[in-house]
């Protein structure tokens, strides 16, 4: 009798871990199929933009729902086909995003949820060496081989990570000059199946 109650948990824990074992994928992010798209402005006029590279990633589904992830963005990469190198640079250097001590800004998934076909994710963005909570909606695509992640409008307040230059909230005086605190970002994640 012991020995079938053995036998018997042994394969109910078998069919559990078999079970989830197929439920739970991995995906790696491919970095020259996904983008982040940056844009900043002035509370005056002067809208900029550009894009940052993606160097790696990844994405966890169960039951073809996304539960976990993390991307790594490369600062280096910070460029503006509309803006002129001069501004590039500058935000490139200790005013802005200081690339050199930092090279590299992430962003962990901590959870998620879903509703109505939109996913909420909240997770963690470390720009600077500086850790804020991030949360916002995003339009998730599921398919065996590949994954798309899309997330438009995402705000950051860029004041949060020690970039403060010109900031109209934190310095007076700037009059037209001042930059606005929020920065903007358009992420899409490709992510193939591992």
């Amino acid at each position: 009798m012991l020995k079938i109650r053995i036998l018997f948990a042994f394969l109910i824990l078998f069919t559990f871990t078999t079970t989830y074992a197929q439920q739970a994928e991995s995906f790696v992010v491919n970095p020259s199929k996904s983008l982040v798209s940056w844009a900043g402005k002035k509370i005056v006029g002067g809208n900029t933009q550009g894009t940052i590279l993606v160097s790696n990633g990844s994405l966890a589904f169960a039951n073809k729902q996304l539960k976990s992830g993390t991307i790594t963005m490369d600062t280096k990469s910070i460029n503006s086909e509309k803006s002129s190198p001069r501004l590039v640079a500058h935000l490139k250097n200790a005013d802005f995003f200081d690339v050199e001590k930092h090279p590299t800004a992430t962003y962990v998934i901590t959870s998620v949820k879903t509703q109505n076909n939109v996913a909420t994710v909240n997770g963690k963005i470390t720009i600077k060496g500086i850790t804020k909570d991030l949360s916002f909606p995003a339009e998730v695509t599921y398919s065996k081989d590949v994954v798309v992640a899309k997330a438009i409008g995402v705000k950051v307040n860029r004041t949060l990570f020690d970039v403060k230059y010109k900031s109209g909230s934190l310095f007076s005086g700037l009059g037209d000059g001042a930059i606005e605190d929020d920065f903007v970002l358009d992420i899409t994640l490709v992510a193939e199946k591992k």
